[in-house]
């Protein structure tokens, strides 16, 4: 959830825009209505739908948002995000699909044409994306929508019909949203609430990310760990586990590499989620960690495996990596291939790359 290097801790993550700040409260009632303001981002299920603010359109022409009729389906994607721009061509086939039945479906980047015009006409993409790409190097279609809803990760989905906004998710969900809104049993009741959830969770994930830039900037390591040690018991599981997870890197940074040590020890061993086991394998096993640690990196690898039942590609990737670092490319690159055996579409490119990298290097001495 955080874009935080775990191991050299260079933060450089982009502020996409001003987090609402919320005026102090001067009574009691006042008190009340600023925490459920709190609560809900500006732009959220059932608010006004923002009319974008685009400088230039490709691959067809900005659509009649003022037609209350239609279903606007707006996905922001960049171009340099696997997942975004593989989402493209399956958008494409919704807005052929339903099209028919008033759908629009309307890209939004904030690359600007010169950037992302190689791409869609590339072989791959020329013929694939059947509808309308807006460019927003401003970045105020991204403040009207991203920003306000205080969404963070791309590729992310609006639908909007009637001038209200009736959902906020991924390509990945859109389709059975938008059958329910055609079919007319839609209601935003009771879907708000999880939103609104998810929403105040990527608000506190970016106040912590400003707190922890202002501390890296100042290499405040005992400040860092005090952030840290409020992540870790957020309400919210992604959360604290970026929290607990980062505690390493930065105990490693400040030079108290036995404490991180012992960090991780306690992780592996307590830890049910396989995706922290993975990441402790990793974190062990690479060149950036300041003692790194094989034999520890195995074991968290293989409590990643068997935790996820042997289900899950990623926990192959963190057993290859620690396989490579010891020299072991044979074993490493099976690793692999049983990982892109389990890959999930958005995971594959990953895996592929791993696979071509271990390729092309040197082995290192074991």
């Amino acid at each position: 959830m955080l874009a935080l290097l775990l191991m050299t801790l260079v933060v450089t993550l982009s502020q996409d825009g001003k987090v609402p700040i919320v005026a102090p409260p001067s009574g009691p009632d006042e008190e009340r209505e600023t925490k459920r303001s709190a609560a809900r981002p500006p732009l959220s299920f059932d608010s006004p739908m923002p009319v974008p603010e685009v400088a230039q359109w490709l691959n067809g022409s900005a659509p009649d948002f003022s037609d209350r009729a239609k279903v606007f389906l707006f996905v922001f994607w960049a171009s340099n995000i696997t997942p975004a721009r593989e989402a493209l061509p399956r958008l494409s086939v919704i807005a052929d699909g339903y099209r028919s039945q008033g759908v629009v479906v309307v890209g939004m980047t904030t690359e600007p044409a010169d950037g992302i015009r190689p791409l869609l006409d590339s072989p791959i993409y020329k013929d694939a994306i059947t509808f309308a790409i807006g460019c927003d190097p401003d970045r105020s279609t991204f403040q009207q929508f991203m920003t306000a809803s205080w969404q963070t990760s791309l590729p992310t989905v609006f639908l909007a019909q009637g001038g209200k906004v009736l959902w906020i998710g991924t390509p990945r969900e859109v389709e059975a949203v938008l059958k329910s809104v055609l079919a007319g049993t839609w209601t935003v009741h009771g879907q708000a609430d999880a939103h609104q959830r998810d929403a105040a969770t990527m608000k506190r994930a970016g106040e912590f990310e400003q707190r922890l830039n202002v501390l890296v900037d100042r290499r405040d390591w005992d400040g860092m760990l005090a952030v840290l040690g409020e992540m870790e018991v957020d309400s919210d599981a992604s959360l604290a586990r970026e929290g607990r997870l980062l505690r390493i890197g930065v105990l490693q940074q400040a030079g108290r590499t036995d404490e991180a040590l012992r960090a991780c020890d306690a992780l592996v061993e307590s830890t049910k989620d396989w995706i922290v086991a993975a990441e402790v394998a990793k974190m062990l096993s690479s060149p950036l960690f300041v003692k790194h640690d094989v034999s520890r990196a195995t074991l968290g690898a293989l409590k990643a495996i068997a935790l996820s039942k042997q289900k899950q590609a990623l926990a192959y990737v963190a057993l290859a990596r620690v396989q490579a670092r010891c020299g072991q490319s044979d074993l490493a690159l099976r690793s692999l291939e049983r990982a892109l055996t389990l890959a999930l579409p958005d995971e594959r490119d990953l895996v592929q790359e791993e696979i071509e990298m271990l390729k092309s290097r040197p082995a290192p001495t074991p």
